[in-house]
């Protein structure tokens, strides 16, 4: 696959628009949920750092679930159904499989650049109220054994932590992404992709999280919860390259 190839990708599926929305809801999201630890913080009497408030913000099952993750399907539907998505991109491409390898490095790209502004814009807004500060505070783990985890799981520097658990939700999202593409493949349909995609997402979450094993917000948990995800995507590639070797591409149309 030519770097040539790549690039036409990256620079074809970038959506201006729905980046600027994407961030907004960033924006807003991490405005509130800062306000609210704002009046935990002083109802507790407990001083949280930058970090600590990102990691609350960022492991809140309520934002990553029903906000971030339709924010995501958004944004990456806008990747996959751009005017050339199809046969003319094939045919730059040279093969269906040089075509799709590029699509789903794009798309993975796309991913990884979502996740670094969600971080930063929820680390930038939360830096302008609590201080930095390189390390757990003891009362802050106090709080979080008291909601059931453990000492061990924060031994760890906070950016660490929050790469970890950060991680997870990187898999999740990828796993749900992956399904919106094999539908978009299948239906040519943007809100059947989407609609589809979410359901799936938001079933994979209450399953692992119905698991006492995968529901563990620890190490051993992180790592069940992402081996599952990780089988899941791999399933749906394969389906997806079933698709991409039987569909009858048309010039007339996207896909």
């Amino acid at each position: 696959m030519r770097v040539g190839i790549l690039k036409y990708q990256l620079s074809q599926s970038f959506n201006a628009i729905r980046w600027c929305l994407t961030f907004a809801i960033f924006a807003f999201v991490a405005v509130v949920s800062v306000s609210k630890y704002i009046s935990l913080s002083d109802a507790v009497a407990i001083n949280f750092s930058a970090f600590e408030i990102t990691y609350l913000i960022l492991n809140d099952t309520v934002g990553i679930t029903y906000i971030y993750l339709p924010t995501y399907l958004f944004l990456i539907c806008g990747i996959m159904f751009d005017d050339n998505f199809g046969s003319l991109e094939v045919l730059r491409s040279g093969s269906r499989r040089n075509w799709f390898i590029s699509k789903y490095i794009t798309f993975i790209f796309y991913t990884l650049l979502f996740f670094l502004g969600l971080f930063w814009m929820n680390f930038l807004i939360a830096y302008q109220v609590f201080p930095y500060v390189n390390k757990w505070s003891s009362d802050f783990i106090k709080v979080r054994v008291m909601m059931g985890q453990q000492v061990r799981d924060f031994t760890s520097s906070p950016l660490q932590v929050i790469g970890t658990s950060l991680g997870a939700t990187f898999l999740h999202y990828l796993c749900t992404g992956t399904v919106s593409l094999w539908v978009a493949m299948k239906t040519r349909e943007e809100a059947y992709g989407l609609l589809f995609s979410l359901i799936a997402g938001l079933g994979m979450h209450y399953l692992l999280s119905a698991i006492t094993w995968t529901a563990q917000m620890n190490r051993f948990g992180y790592l069940l919860r992402n081996s599952g995800y990780f089988v899941l995507t791999i399933f749906f590639l394969i389906l997806c390259n079933q698709v991409l070797h039987k569909k009858d591409f048309s010039i007339e149309r996207k896909i």
